[in-house]
Order: structure tokens, then C-alpha cells, then sequence
């Protein structure tokens, strides 16, 4: 299904990551079932094979091409970018929360695990990942987690039907309560669940990553070895 979507990066659909995370705390009896429900409702369910279109800058570069993500069940995906001239600009397969990255290729230039799963618009915050605060204003929720001393990681969740949690909207990284890498995600096409448009930033460094959606396939189960690209060179 291709999809046409603006260009602009969203600014203002959730409060800034190093705020508060506002809102009415959740009931914690409420917290498990809405947490599992979620991980659930944006787990891949089966192979599928994303198109999309990417644009990348940091200080004094720029680049752009096309990529392809195949996911398949319980949590792997891989993100081949190229270059409009189809070379290879990164290469980076994710198991779980273990990313694995070809000697060579660049690290930099993909998110953290969590916010790569975040840019294919899956809740998977790891099980190194510590809750700490669940809230929810109007029917828009937010969650926080502990990662290690001094770092957290944060999900903004869109209103789903009947006050359910919907596509994911934001996450972020913070480093002593300030925001230092995030990704924001326009909503996925009607009917889908992959979203439209990711923007991920590190802000320290200035770096930022967009990945354009443009088609979502079914597909047969990918070979094992593709989870581990390093072999293959």
C-alpha cells in the first residue's frame, strides 16, 4: 500500500520528552494488561517486507536513498539503505535488543534498539527496561522506564478506539533527565500498522534519519542467516 506523506517533522504531538509525563497516573492494576496489550497489538504477526524512501544529515553531510525492512515474528527485523546510486550506506539486523552491524558499515547512523523498534512502530522496551511511571491524559497514554542510572526511555501512545491505546507516537531517550535521542512517527496508512513516516534525531549529535514509508508486503519466512549479516561479508 503506498502512501503520500508530508515532509515536515511533528512538533508539538506529545509534550517535550524531558517534561513530566503528565497526565493522571494508571491504576497499577491496570499497568500490566495495558503494557502487554500493547507490546501485543505492535508485535510483528508475520513476515512482511517494508519500501521506504530515507534522508539523512548530520554536520556537512547529506545523503538520501531507498531501503527495505524485513520483519518476522517474535521481534527480528533487518534495514538495508542505499543510495540512489544502489550502494550500500548501512546494513543492521535487530534480534530481540541485540543489533548486529557488518565491521565496516556504519553504527551511528540507525537508532538504539529501542528506538529502531520504535521507528517500525513496535512497543518492544526490553526486558532490560525498568517501568516506572504509567500515565494517561484524555485518552492519550505515556510511559516511562528505568534503563540504568541516569537514563530513561519514554513512550507517547496515540488514543485507540474505545480509550484502548493506539499506534505509537513518540519514544525517547533522556540522560540525566534531558532528552539526548528520539524518534517521532506519523500515524500509520488507514488499515495499517506500520507507520507512515519515522524521524529519528540524536541531538547531541546532530544527526537525524528519515524513513518514508512507501510499501508494505506479506512474505514467506525470510533464511536464518539474514539475522546475521556480518557472516555474509
Amino acid at each position: 500500500m503506498a502512501t503520500g506523506v508530508c515532509a515536515a517533522l511533528v512538533s508539538g504531538c506529545a509534550a517535550p520528552a524531558n517534561a513530566p509525563l503528565g497526565g493522571a497516573p494508571i491504576p497499577e492494576a491496570r499497568v500490566a494488561r495495558l503494557v502487554t496489550a500493547l507490546e501485543t497489538r505492535s508485535a510483528p504477526g508475520a513476515p512482511v517486507r517494508l519500501t521506504f524512501d530515507w534522508r539523512a544529515r548530520e554536520p556537512g553531510s547529506r545523503w538520501e536513498g531507498f531501503g527495505v525492512a524485513r520483519i518476522e515474528p517474535p521481534h527480528r527485523a533487518r534495514l538495508d539503505l542505499f543510495l540512489e546510486n544502489g550502494e550500500t550506506a548501512a546494513i543492521a539486523a535487530l534480534v530481540g535488543h541485540d543489533p548486529r552491524i557488518p565491521p565496516g558499515l556504519p553504527a551511528t547512523l540507525l537508532p538504539p534498539p529501542p528506538l529502531l523498534w520504535a521507528a517500525l512502530g513496535v512497543f518492544h522496551p526490553g526486558s532490560a527496561a525498568r517501568l516506572a511511571a504509567a500515565t494517561r491524559d484524555g485518552d492519550a497514554h505515556r510511559f516511562g522506564y528505568e534503563l540504568e542510572t541516569g537514563v530513561e526511555l519514554r513512550f507517547a501512545i496515540d488514543p485507540g478506539p474505545d480509550g484502548a491505546p493506539g499506534p505509537l507516537r513518540r519514544a525517547a531517550l533522556l540522560r540525566g533527565g534531558a532528552t539526548v535521542e528520539d524518534v517521532a512517527l506519523l500515524p500509520p496508512p488507514a488499515g495499517g500498522i506500520y507507520p507512515a513516516r519515522a524521524t529519528y534525531r540524536n541531538l547531541a549529535e546532530y544527526r537525524e534519519l528519515v524513513l518514508t514509508l512507501e510499501m508494505v508486503e506479506d512474505a514467506d519466512p525470510f533464511p536464518p542467516e539474514i539475522w546475521i549479516p556480518y557472516r555474509a561479508r
